[in-house]
């Protein structure tokens, strides 16, 4: 029995508690085999055998059978897609794989042991959908895009063995996919998340601001394009974001005045500023802790907090 990350490939059926299709692999068994081992530990049973596979549901009925077996039936933990009557697709009206099926079906359970909260739980399951789930629906049924750029499907792909390779261990071939699977599905979930909570955080921020300046306590991934799509009217009147470095230094920036013109700023630092030594720069503000002000104006640096906000505060005042 050969077993990567949480995933084993059986040979006794009556051990398994998934089945789906044996090699070659595709991307959307393969990630649906991910996501089921994000929630539990998978021995997958690898077989288009019919007849074995509803003998088998028949005594184990938590067996989850995806990609194989001609049935869609979330209730009984059937996630086929390739028979005739098979009618589930998203609102574009593009068919459902196994990957979307399986991801509809646990997203909300997986995302749970990822700590996501609750309130958010469907917009990320939405997020990831859109994001990952659906391209690799999509070329699951035929549909692949015209762009050079190599898709995760075609890199899952490239864990088959090839046709002249003298020894093809297929299922070790699986698991090699489904181990990158797990990579690519575990970081989705966590920049989504992340990235979901910092819309909430900034929102926050903008609504306690009073004035130009959005003071951050800790920085938050986003922020920017987070302001520049709030609706709250504060957010329009925002100049600098405040935030400290991962350095321990603080950091003021410049905010941009829309997201198509994410390379301007509202106001950008005066040009006297820009790219001096920070003896210098220390000498034209009199503040003291002053580190460094970008050649371009967008951003610039103090030791401390008390010395970012004056920064700040000068240069809005020139």
């Amino acid at each position: 029995m050969e077993k990567v990350n949480r995933v084993a490939v059986v040979s006794d059926v009556w051990r398994a508690n998934a089945i789906t299709h044996p090699a070659p692999h595709h991307a959307d068994e393969v990630f649906a085999t991910a996501m089921l081992s994000l929630i539990k530990e998978v021995h997958v049973f690898r077989t288009r055998d019919l007849e074995l596979i509803l003998k088998v549901k028949d005594l184990k009925h938590n067996v989850v059978v995806y990609d194989v077996g001609g049935i869609y039936d979330p209730d009984l933990l059937f996630f086929d897609h390739h028979q005739k009557e098979f009618e589930e697709h998203y609102s574009d009206f593009m068919k459902y794989s196994s990957a979307g099926l399986v991801w509809r079906r646990f997203s909300k359970e997986i995302l749970a042991k990822f700590d996501c909260p609750i309130n958010l739980l469907v917009e990320a399951s939405v997020v990831i959908s859109n994001d990952l789930i659906y391209g690799i629906d999509l070329r699951d049924n035929g549909c692949a895009s015209s762009g050079k750029e190599m898709s995760v499907s075609k890199m899952i792909d490239l864990f088959n063995p090839n046709w002249d390779e003298a020894k093809q261990d297929v299922d070790g071939a699986f698991l090699k996919a489904v181990k990158l699977a797990q990579e690519i599905l575990v970081r989705k979930i966590r920049k989504t998340i992340s990235s979901i909570k910092a819309r909430e955080r900034i929102g926050e921020l903008i609504g306690l601001s009073d004035g130009k300046l959005l003071i951050m306590s800790e920085f938050v991934g986003g922020w920017i394009e987070n302001t520049l799509r709030s609706h709250n009217p504060k957010a329009r009147r925002l100049i600098y974001g405040i935030f400290p470095d991962y350095d321990g230094e603080w950091r003021v920036q410049a905010i941009p005045p829309a997201l198509n013109r994410i390379r301007d700023k509202r106001k950008p630092f005066p040009k006297a500023w820009c790219g001096v030594p920070r003896t210098e720069l220390v000498k034209i503000t009199g503040i003291e802790s002053a580190v460094f002000c970008h050649p371009n104006g967008f951003i610039a640096g103090a030791l401390t907090y008390e010395d970012a906000i004056k920064i700040a505060e000068l240069a809005l005042a020139l």
